[in-house]
């Protein structure tokens, strides 16, 4: 072997050694990486559980305190976008009677990595609690558009349902409606509901069926005795005006005659009204209730019952 040869081996040699003393380097680097890396999570995970471990074990207090230490270095981090405990925290919250502090930690969890299907679910009950309809409404939509397969999608869609009748909301009560369970469209309570839904939006032959077959079912429902009540009254009305109005413009022996056909059709939606009207008074002692009826006994010429309920409709203002 010729000195190059002995150089070029000897060079080769030196490379591999390079070689293996790098790749033991990066092995040692790793296993160390990992091994930080398994005993920082496990740190993190040691803490996480503490608080998991006391919620389940009972003790609500030590799960809050806990959490809320923990959602205290996500702020101060500035990472409170990433906490996964502000629900929890408000779950620990709830379970200590403590809702004002439990609707904070959950309107926080909101947009955040803590939020979930009992984010939601939690603050619609605190918020129908303290009678906030526009926010338990608000909860209750995010709830059902974001966790249609959640475990209380049932009882979150038919309580949506019955807060847009109360605040009015017609048309996207009567939207909701086919989404609705059939053992709850059954119910009468909601066939109630969908009836307040048609009649503020005017569908008049819709709410006629359905009116009618609610009280057969109920025949005390206040929104199907109004809304038959009024119904008749203002068929017998508007028609008692019209027809008086005719015949003042044409006196004639057959307008007279036609007076007095209609008359018949009229005082019969008379009858048909104040029947209503006297079985919904009782439920719904109003000024507004009195004033109908007392307008039906003046129209019907009973004088002393319509002065009885003209006064008791100024007593009830």
């Amino acid at each position: 072997m010729n000195d190059s040869q002995f150089k070029a081996t000897g060079f080769v040699f030196t490379l591999k050694y390079r070689f293996i003393r790098q790749m033991k380097f990066l092995r040692f680097a790793l296993v160390l990486t990992l091994a930080l890396t398994f005993t920082s999570y496990s740190a993190f995970a040691k803490r996480k559980d503490k608080g998991q471990i006391a919620y389940e074990q009972g003790n609500y207090a030590e799960a809050l305190k806990i959490w809320a230490k923990e959602i205290n270095i996500y702020v101060k981090r500035n990472k409170a976008v990433k906490c996964p405990y502000y629900t929890k925290a408000g779950v620990a919250a709830l379970k200590l009677g403590k809702s004002a502090l439990a609707q904070k930690y959950l309107e926080n969890a909101r947009y955040t990595a803590s939020e979930n299907a009992t984010t939601y679910n939690d603050l619609a009950h605190i918020y129908r609690k303290i009678n906030n309809l526009s926010k338990e409404m608000d909860a209750l939509d995010n709830y059902v558009k974001k966790y249609p397969n959640g475990k209380d999608i049932v009882a979150n869609r038919n309580r949506l349902f019955m807060t847009n009748i109360e605040a009015t909301n017609w048309q996207e009560a009567l939207d909701l409606w086919p989404k609705l369970p059939d053992t709850t469209r059954a119910n009468i309570e909601y066939r109630s509901g969908l009836l307040q839904a048609y009649v503020g939006l005017n569908k008049a032959k819709v709410a006629d069926t359905l009116a009618e077959s609610v009280l057969k079912v109920q025949p005390k429902n206040v929104p199907a005795l109004d809304y038959l009540a009024q119904k008749y009254f203002w068929l017998a009305e508007n028609s008692y005006i019209a027809e008086n109005k005719a015949y003042a413009a044409n006196r004639t022996n057959q307008q007279y005659a036609h007076l007095l056909q209609a008359y018949k059709v009229i005082s019969r939606n008379y009858e048909l009204s104040l029947a209503y009207f006297k079985t919904l008074f009782p439920l719904e002692r109003t000024a507004k209730n009195a004033v109908f009826i007392g307008d039906i006994y003046s129209r019907m010429n009973s004088p002393k019952k319509a002065a009885y309920y003209q006064d008791l409709a100024k007593k009830l203002k």
